[in-house]
């Protein structure tokens, strides 16, 4: 049966959030966050396509993105 919840550890500063997660839960941290959906390996292994043959753009920040 999976579990409702996952023991994740947050804490934040003022400029930063610190996640920590137990190796033990990692997989399932990942399944939650849909990182093992085919859709989202998809679009890994094209970024990665794309990083190679040299078609990428340097961003400071996600609002980048966002605002282009």
């Amino acid at each position: 049966m999976p579990k409702s919840t996952l023991p994740i550890t947050f804490s934040k500063t003022k400029n930063k959030i610190h996640i920590e997660i137990s190796k033990n839960e990692l997989e399932s941290f990942m399944n939650t966050c849909g990182l093992f959906k085919k859709e989202f390996l998809d679009i890994l292994k094209q970024s990665e396509k794309d990083h190679k043959a040299g078609r990428i753009t340097k961003r400071k920040n996600l609002k980048e993105l966002i605002n282009s």
